[in-house]
């Protein structure tokens, strides 16, 4: 790194450099003077014998290497004082530029946070999660218990490996009112797989995942914080979870996320003797994360473990029947899982789009001002300048404009970010991931302010660079040559910004249209005047389905006693949330059909569910209290249900049973049909769907609806209340109206609506921008044409026509081609986004005309501004 020294000390090389030719010079003087010359005759005798002063210096700055990066530094000086002559210039520019880097940065600040995740710990690289993959090729699949203790004895693929139980849900009382917390049951080695250690106390010890040893319990950092005051003193203190005491003996970091995944706390995870069983083989539930052994390779472990996999297969083929095993990375696993990479893409390009269409303006300005230039361009390369210096002046001035709206664009990225924050707590998984202005942004930011530098500037400073130089010189009135030449390319320029804003106005309309109509489309339910809760049942209190059955007779009288309460049910999921399917079996029939295995929605519900959230059978009869668990078993089924398997003939009478990971119920009787309900708000299918009657199969986790006379919410404290007489250290998880659960699921779906319609807004505005300095650039082209057409008779409406002719023809060219790129987009949708549809030609038309307006009135400013020209003023100018 010498030269690096030697550059910043060239001054001190530069001054002994002079001193030297000075002594140099000095000393042939003074011996021409002991020869008898006078000194002013010596000195010049002695300069020419040593020749060009300055010429010898620059050949030995050459050699020193200097001069290149010394005239880029001087042509970024030069650009600085240009731009700073032309602040109005500048500022468009600049702030162009900064809009389109600042929603790159801003959108990338999400795509960093969700698909670069901060892994937590040492060497996360080398952390891997195996799962299973499913008949049907769905992987990060859950793993049983005997697989995970069988696999985890392989130390030649892994180094270690543990075992998580991401999905419980505990009551946590003591130190305050009781809560509900989603906790996991880990494996003593979890954390030292992940290489993190305790914040505050330690993690758990081997041992401690044995029956008696395991009440000890790991604090989150945002639980501790939150309910225990961030006192260090809760390390030691004994908590109930699920009424069971346990220690607290650790807090971890605030930094330990997985995305995706956000327990409030942990505890060992205990195998009961029937997990160790042919039958725990069954019980999917796990997640192994995993370190690889010294020299594995993914592909390696990848490879073993399906062989692994097929062992089971092949040595327990009821269990393991075409069940397989997959190795991810942790970031794939993580991203993969939380299925958040499509809308990520989308909201990319969009941007993607934008930024483009603002290099396209900031080109335009350029060019513009490059036309302006010409004279001082033609002078430059008069003087011996190459057409490589002045595209190297002319980049660098892009580029300097480029780093002024990068830098502004961090500052309104940092703003963006904030709100993007903001809007991203509508979900607890959402709201852990780190959303900042990190490192990862900050590279962005450089990286695509260089891009945009290139993109901007490069094509107008080659055009630039062939200036003319005879023609240059002469009167700029008669070398409009150059100006049409570059008025060509900025049409161009226009076209291409008009095409991507019209494609991304389209696709974003497509997209705001579908998600519309998914969020008003009929449930098959009523939601008004609905309130819920959800319940877990602890095993220490209510062990048995005879236990839980009790509870909920016991709440559902409670309930009904609250003034202003109507019908009131309980049901394991609540309706359009996506319950669980499961594999059926119909009696008489073979379990699939054209290659479709027979499955269905799975839903524990009480007698008085269908009243409640009014639902009445299509054929048959209902629950009814008689239905107990001495009662024939019976099930009711939804249309689609009907259809689907039964085509056209009658369900009712028939058997189904149903097979709850691997163990199958009891034959029931289909005895009622009942209207489909959407499986899941967010998504427009209708899944077959089969309801199970509570008081048959009790469940110690469900939800409870209770029908309102007036505002749901009124009825919270009651609703609560009443819980609370029935068991003081039970506590209510997510008590909200049925139309709240409605939004909550959908909330993500604004964020994305108005992100799309900013980006597409924005687009629509940089496209009219572009296409309004279009205009006014060719009218200060052709000042002089106008002013003799005006002299020659030509009236304003005339010259108007003239000019938005020109305005128009650039708006319809785009306009096609932005069309043609848009043609696609519905079947592209209809392929990412299943369940929706976007077919909607009314969309192109709608858009097309808004774009065409917009266009149009801007062009017509600077067109009407042409009429007022005096030809008088026009004519002697030029």
């Amino acid at each position: 790194m010498q030269w690096l020294k030697d550059l910043f000390t060239r001054g001190r090389h530069y001054r002994d450099l002079a001193v030297s030719i000075e002594e140099h010079l000095e000393e042939r003087t003074e011996e021409l003077m002991d020869e008898g010359m006078s000194r002013e005759a010596a000195e010049t005798v002695a300069r020419r014998e040593f020749g060009n002063v300055t010429l010898i210096q620059e050949r030995s700055r050459e050699v020193w290497q200097w001069p290149t990066l010394e005239s880029i530094w001087a042509d970024k000086r030069f650009a600085l004082r240009q731009l700073i002559r032309a602040p109005g210039f500048t500022a468009t520019a600049v702030l162009t530029l900064s809009l389109g880097i600042a929603v790159n940065a801003t959108m990338f600040s999400m795509v960093s946070a969700f698909l670069l995740p901060h892994l937590p710990g040492r060497n996360p690289q080398n952390v891997v999660v195996v799962s299973s993959v499913s008949p049907h090729q769905r992987d990060a699949n859950p793993v049983s218990p005997p697989n995970y203790l069988a696999w985890r004895e392989d130390t030649r693929l892994f180094s270690e490996m543990a075992a998580a139980d991401e999905s419980r849900t505990a009551s946590l009382t003591g130190d305050g009112e009781p809560e509900t917390v989603r906790y996991a049951t880990v494996s003593p080695n979890y954390f030292e797989v992940f290489g993190v250690s305790a914040a505050l106390g330690r993690t758990f010890r081997a041992g401690e995942d044995e029956p008696g040893r395991d009440h000890v319990l790991i604090l989150s950092h945002a639980l501790w914080e939150r309910r225990f005051g961030a006192e260090r003193s809760a390390i030691g203190r004994t908590v109930r979870v699920n009424r069971e005491n346990y220690v607290v003996v650790g807090v971890m970091p605030a930094d330990f996320q997985l995305l995706g995944f956000a327990p409030q706390m942990w505890t060992p995870l205990v195998f009961s003797a029937a997990n160790r069983t042919v039958e725990g083989r069954k019980q999917r539930f796990l997640f192994l994360f995993a370190r690889l052994a010294h020299g594995i390779t993914l592909q390696r472990a990848q490879a073993e473990m399906a062989v692994l996999a097929k062992h089971s297969e092949t040595d327990f083929p009821a269990m393991e029947s075409r069940w397989s095993a997959a190795v991810r990375t942790l970031g794939d696993f993580l991203i993969h899982s939380f299925g958040i990479r499509t809308a990520l893409a989308v909201l990319m390009t969009a941007v993607s789009f934008v930024l483009l269409i603002a290099c396209a303006n900031v080109a335009g300005l350029l060019l513009t001002r490059a036309a302006g230039r010409r004279k001082e361009l033609a002078i430059r390369v008069s003087l011996g300048a190459s057409r490589v210096r002045v595209v190297r002046q002319l980049v660098t001035e892009g580029l300097v404009i480029a780093i002024l709206g990068g830098g502004t664009g961090l500052l309104l990225t940092d703003i963006g970010i904030k709100i993007l924050r903001a809007n991203l707590s509508f979900n607890e998984a959402i709201s852990a991931v780190p959303v900042s202005l990190d490192v990862n942004v900050l590279l962005f930011v450089l990286v695509v302010s260089l891009i945009s530098a290139t993109l901007s500037s490069l094509v107008p400073a080659l055009k630039a660079s062939h200036t003319d130089t005879n023609t240059g010189l002469k009167n700029e009135s008669r070398t409009s040559s150059a100006g049409r030449s570059q008025g060509r390319l900025r049409t161009a320029l226009v076209c291409g910004e008009i095409a991507f804003g019209l494609c991304l106005l389209i696709g974003t309309s497509l997209l705001i249209r579908g998600v519309f109509l998914l969020d008003h489309q009929k449930l098959g339910f009523s939601t008004d005047h609905l309130l819920t809760a959800a319940v877990a049942l602890d095993r220490a209190q209510y062990s048995d389905g005879s236990h839980q059955l009790l509870f909920v007779r016991g709440l559902i009288r409670k309930l009904q006693q609250i003034p202003g309460a109507g019908d009131t049910a309980v049901a394991s999921d609540l309706p359009a949330t996506n319950p669980e399917t499961v594999p059926i079996h119909i009696e008489g029939e073979a379990d699939s059909r054209a290659g479709e295995q027979y499955s269905a929605l799975d839903t524990v519900v009480s007698p008085g569910y269908f009243h409640a959230i009014r639902l009445p059978p299509l054929r048959g009869r209902t629950f009814r209290e008689t239905d107990g668990e001495n009662a024939p078993r019976v099930v009711l089924v939804n249309q689609e249900f009907a259809n689907r398997y039964f085509q056209g003939r009658d369900p009712l009478g028939k058997r189904i049973q149903l097979d709850l990971q691997g163990a199958a119920l009891p034959w029931g009787e289909i005895v009622g049909v009942v209207s489909n309900v959407k499986s899941y708000s967010e998504d427009a299918r209708v899944d077959p769907e089969v309801y199970e009657c509570f008081l048959q199969r009790p469940t110690a986790y469900f939800s409870i609806l209770l029908r309102a006379s007036a505002e749901p919410d009124s009825l919270s404290s009651a609703l609560r209340h009443a819980v609370s007489q029935l068991d003081p250290e039970l506590p209510l998880a997510r008590v909200m109206s049925m139309q709240t659960v409605i939004e909550r699921q959908r909330n993500g779906n604004p964020l994305f609506i108005r992100l799309l319609g900013t980006f597409g807004l924005l687009a629509l505005v940089l496209a009219a921008t572009g296409i309004y300095g279009l205009i006014a650039y060719s009218v200060s082209q052709r000042t002089h044409e106008i002013g003799i057409r005006v002299a020659l008779g030509a009236n304003r409406s005339d010259v108007l026509r003239m000019i938005l002719s020109e305005g128009f023809r650039t708006a319809v060219i785009g306009s096609a081609i932005g069309l043609a790129m848009a043609l696609p987009l519905p079947k592209l949708f209809d392929a990412i986004f299943a369940g929706l549809h976007f077919g909607a030609p009314e969309i192109y038309l709608i858009v097309l005309s808004a774009v065409l307006v917009v266009t149009a009135f801007a062009a017509y400013i600077p067109a009407r501004r042409a009429t007022y020209i005096d030809p008088t003023l026009a004519l002697r100018d030029q």
